[in-house]
């Protein structure tokens, strides 16, 4: 019985206490039964209190933070509902900690190529490790994150969930799987869920930090009401002679009380090109001005295709749709499992035009079409700048994509729209992405050691001028590397500035281009092995940030070299050390 209902049984039937022979006068009688009421209440709700409520920990898998952002989000709703709720680091936990529990919701995100995230790669390694049927009698749930872009969608989550079972736990409900796209799945998760499980009395949630830092809370700007931030400059960094495009974005944040700290993301709503949104409707032959519903609203086509939907990629659910809607035999054979390589290689540059063309006949009406294609998501960029020094703006270093396919130009959404359709004083949506894990050690005075090649400089950047603006204290390494010293060398002036001052106390480059043999960054940290281990026995933090393809895998092997020659480990004992490093949050990747 809740605390409501007890106060209903002693507050309404109070004449009932005492008998009506009672040897009491009335006003006796009705001081007594006033006295008895009262202390029946306050028992019922010293009983409410105390009683115990059910345990429903959320345990989350993040590289980037949005798996750690949801988790908060579940575990605030959790205990509004009367649940014991927190959000907890899943890589913080043994698989013996965990069997101890009796429920567990589960946020994951993949990363790399099916990998976990780093802070879970330990205990993905004794997970999978384990033997028997040890999380017998716990119950538990999955939600995964992923890119239907790769063909390892979601594999952690999907991993994580096989071997929970296999191991003697129970599912509350199947496995809910997200793409970047996060809002319904994560919406069917929930709706799902709480059925499943017993509800205790609800009550208000207690209010914490991390719930003031969640979206949709006490921020006033977030992923689905983003903030107009005004363009103030967009100053190109490559210089002639580069085959990049690479500029320097400012956006204003004035007066829009938007914070963010460095290792920060900021989220872009991008605009499709109207060229491209003009050759869909061509080739469709759909009137611009079709109403049409989208995401729970009723729009003209063209300003969904140019606001909601995802036209300048293919994904591989839609090839897959497609594939069904009009039996194309290549199509259909690309879609098989077995063809996973050669359905990949055709996703690669083509956008929804391409797929269209083969079949622009398909669709009974413009609505089918919106049906067909995903959501348009927004695009996620480092920050390089700091509050401390740049108080009412922001910074991004963003390459401009640009290509050419099948004799026609194409370009990034966001990157183009920034570059080219942007006017400088017009606004862009914006909200801040928070990478909890990527942030500068609590104490000042601990070695860092930044990785960043390319447009990977851009949090390392911020991570200076902050250190500069509040005159921190501790040895700073920037190891960084693009193509040509002459034209590609970003914000050089600035980190020969933080050179000199002491800000930046060593800066080794690589240029790849200006040599016959090529030379990049994982080469110059083995050339600087031994002192790099020496900075590492010292307890430096490793922070890398760029490319995930080839980039931070060459550097994740230079670390494990590094180990091997210089602190006599094994390769096995090395590759776990460095695991190790990752859960413990010393080695940081933020890496796409």
């Amino acid at each position: 019985m809740n605390e409501q209902q007890l106060a209903a049984r002693v507050t309404a039937p109070a004449i009932a206490l005492l008998p009506d022979d009672a040897p009491f006068s009335p006003d006796q009688r009705a001081w007594l039964n006033g006295f008895f009421a009262g202390l029946l209440t306050q028992l019922a709700r010293q009983t409410a209190a105390v009683a115990p409520r059910l345990r429903l920990p959320v345990l989350y898998a993040s590289q980037t933070g949005s798996a750690e952002s949801l988790a908060r989000k579940l575990a605030k709703e959790a205990r509004s509902r009367g649940f014991d709720s927190q959000a907890q680091a899943l890589g913080a936990l043994s698989l013996e900690q965990i069997a101890k529990l009796e429920h567990a919701l589960i946020i994951a995100s993949t990363h790399g190529e099916g990998e976990p995230p780093d802070t879970a790669s330990v205990f993905a390694m004794q997970l999978e490790a384990a033997q028997g049927t040890p999380l017998a009698g716990m119950k538990y749930a999955v939600l995964a994150l992923g890119d239907r872009n790769y063909s390892s969608f979601c594999q952690f989550g999907r991993r994580l969930d096989e071997r929970f079972d296999s191991l003697g736990a129970k599912r509350l409900i199947d496995r809910v799987e997200a793409d970047n796209a996060v809002d319904e799945p994560f919406k069917q998760f929930r709706e799902r869920l709480w059925p499943r499980l017993q509800h205790p009395a609800p009550m208000a949630a207690p209010q914490t930090q991390a719930d003031e830092d969640d979206d949709g809370t006490k921020e006033v700007w977030t992923r689905q009401r983003p903030y107009p931030a005004p363009l103030r400059s967009r100053q190109r960094l490559s210089g002639p002679g580069s085959d990049k495009e690479v500029r320097h974005i400012v956006l204003s944040l004035s007066g829009s009380n938007l914070r963010y700290e460095p290792g920060d993301a900021i989220g872009v709503w991008p605009r499709n090109a109207p060229e491209l949104v003009q050759q869909i409707l061509t080739l469709c032959a759909c009137p611009p001005d079709a109403a049409v519903q989208c995401d729970g609203a009723t729009l003209a086509l063209a300003e969904a295709l140019a606001s909601r939907r995802e036209i300048a990629k293919l994904s591989i659910p839609t090839v897959i749709k497609f594939a069904r809607l009009t039996a194309d035999p290549e199509l259909l054979a690309l879609v098989r499992p077995e063809s996973s390589k050669q359905l990949e290689k055709f996703l690669f540059g083509r956008d929804a035009a391409d797929l269209l063309a083969r079949g622009p006949d398909a669709f009974a009406d413009p609505q089918s079409l919106i049906d067909l294609l995903p959501p348009l998501t927004p695009r996620l960029y480092s920050i390089c700048s700091t509050l401390a020094a740049h108080s009412d703006e922001v910074h991004l270093t963003i390459s401009v994509v640009r290509y050419l396919r099948d004799s026609r130009e194409r370009g990034g959404v966001a990157s183009t729209d920034v570059a080219d359709r942007i006017g400088v004083g017009e606004t862009i949506p914006v909200y801040v992405h928070r990478n909890t894990r990527f942030r500068l050690p609590g104490d000042p005075a601990t070695p860092i050691i930044m990785i960043g090649p390319g447009t990977g400089i851009a949090p390392f950047r911020a991570f200076l001028h902050q250190r500069k603006a509040l005159d921190l204290t501790g040895r700073t390494w920037l190891f960084f590397g693009d193509r040509r010293a002459h034209c590609d060398f970003l914000y050089r002036e600035e980190l020969e500035t933080f050179l000199h001052d002491g800000t930046l106390s060593r800066l080794d480059v690589a240029f790849s281009r200006d040599q016959a043999q090529k030379n990049y960054v994982q080469h110059r940290m083995l050339e600087a092995g031994r002192e790099l281990w020496s900075w590492i026995q010292d307890g430096a933090h490793i922070f890398v940030c760029g490319d995930a393809t080839r980039m931070a895998k060459d550097v994740d092997a230079a670390l494990q070299r590094i180990l091997v020659e210089h602190g006599a480990m094994s390769e096995a004992a090395a590759q776990l050390e460095l695991r190790i490093f990752g859960a413990s949050g010393r080695y940081v990747r933020d890496v796409y």
